[in-house]
Order: structure tokens, then sequence, then C-alpha cells
């Protein structure tokens, strides 16, 4: 290989601000490509098949500086995709893999699950993935499309419970990717927000010490895109019962007019809640 002529250009020999700011347009994409794509037929959002992290951050491989100038900005700018049930199983361990300022950078986690998944997130604790690191601005969990129903109601009162006290994460989606759910989706989804108020309420008013939930979460649901959003924020101070009852009062209407809006299932499982 010609030595390199010192009268060129280098990219790495200007200084690192500069370097940095540069690796910002080079990232500035990242942002824009979450791993999912809406179904054109019905507006539904569904898994991106083809998203590879590993194209993603491709400009890290071009050297060593490079790779040490531009890690942590890189992975605060991409959205980290589990779109194999094996990888999405085995989250903590590739977490583990990380130095701790890396597993800090990271900002989006989108993965795909079916029950085993389900039954480990119940068992995450107040972080998700049980990795206290993670300061995610978005969680997504993708139902996994399959032949195969998923029996979300089995998993309502553990969900209910983690939501009571997770932190680090901003906002969570559930995305139901055409999946088949037992109940409907929509049905599972209000079943959910209801038994959190419910646990909200006992947790102030019917425990001594009071046990407050640490984060607030507003919800929303889209029936074209089939998704389900809730957003993180701050818990509401502590008030007599009568006054908190009149706080959420909206949300318990909103709740309402949302169980009213259900698609009609004969399945007992959509309206008892089990």
């Amino acid at each position: 290989m010609a030595p390199t002529r010192p009268d060129l250009p280098n990219l790495l020999a200007l200084p690192a601000e500069i370097r940095i700011h540069i690796l910002e347009y080079v990232f500035a994409d990242n942002t824009m490509n979450n791993g999912l794509k809406t179904y054109n037929a019905t507006g539904e959002i569904i898994v991106d098949e083809r998203y590879r992290v590993v194209a993603l951050l491709q400009p890290l491989s071009t050297c060593r500086q490079l790779h040490a100038d531009g890690t942590l900005l890189a992975f605060n700018r991409t959205t980290f995709v589990a779109n194999s049930l094996f990888v999405a199983n085995i989250i903590p361990e590739r977490l583990s893999m990380l130095h701790e300022k890396q597993i800090e950078s990271i900002r989006s986690i989108s993965f795909v699950a079916d029950a085993r998944h389900f039954r480990k997130l119940v068992d995450w604790g107040e972080h998700a993935f049980g990795v206290p690191a993670l300061k995610l601005d978005a969680l997504t969990i993708v139902l996994h499309r399959s032949s195969f129903w998923h029996y979300l109601f089995d998993f309502t009162t553990g969900i209910a419970r983690l939501l009571h006290h997770l932190k680090g994460v901003r906002r969570l989606v559930f995305i139901r990717n055409r999946a088949l759910v037992k109940g409907s989706f929509k049905a599972w989804c209000n079943r959910l927000i209801g038994l959190m108020m419910k646990f909200d309420h006992q947790g102030r008013y019917d425990k001594t010490p009071a046990d407050l939930e640490s984060v607030w979460w507003t919800w929303s649901f889209d029936d074209i895109a089939q998704s389900f959003c809730l957003e993180a924020k701050p818990t509401k101070e502590m008030v007599d019962e009568e006054t908190y009852m009149l706080q959420i009062l909206p949300l318990m209407e909103a709740l309402r007019d949302s169980i009213e809006s259900e698609e009609w299932n004969p399945d007992p499982r959509s309206r008892n809640g089990a």
C-alpha cells in the first residue's frame, strides 16, 4: 500500500470533535428506521424481516479509531431489533457482552415475542431485561406471527405488576404484527389498562404504608396500526381517595369507551379477563 501523503486530507488527523460531528451525519438516518413497516393491505404495523442492525453499524467497521469514536453515538441512534425468537430469548446475555457505557447509550430495542418471552418478561423486576443500566426511549414488543394463537390474557396480571414499578423505559409499545390473539388484541389491552388502574388504586389506599407506582402510564391504541402504546409519566402525588378518583375519571371514561368499541368475540376469555 502506498504511504499516506501528509499533504492530503486525512479524516483520522482531524480533531476528535470534528470527527464526532461528521459521524453524527453518518448515523443521522438510523433514527428513521425502527425495524417496523406498514402492511399495505390494511395499514397494520408489522416487523420488517429485512431489517439488519449490522447494516446500519457498518461504518464502525472501517477502522479502530472510528469504532472508538462512533460506537456510543451509533448505539444511541440505532434501534436494536431481535426478529428471531432465539435471539430475542437471549437479549440479556447479549447485553452482558457490552461495556456498561455502551448499554447506557442504547435508546431503542425491539423484539419478537411468544409465550416463552412473556414468561421471562413478567420476572424482569424493576428494569427491562433485568438490566439496570438500560435507559430506553422505546421498548417495542412485537407478537410473533405464526399459525399458533397468543394467549395474552395469561400474562395480564404479571405485566400489570411489572408496569407498577418498571423503570428506565419511556415508551413501551406492543405490536400485534398480524398475529393471532385469543380474545382479541384490543380486548387484552383494555384488560391490562383496567388492571393497572386497579393495582395503582390498591397500592395507594389499601396498603400500609402506601405502595405508589414508580411510573404513571398514559396509553393509546391505534386500531389501524394494531399497536398499543404506553408512555411513562411522573407518578402522581398522594392525595385523598376522593380527589384521586376525580383525577382519573377521564381515564376511566376513556377506558369505558374503548371497551365499548371492542369487536365482539364469543370467546369468554375476552370478557372475563382470564
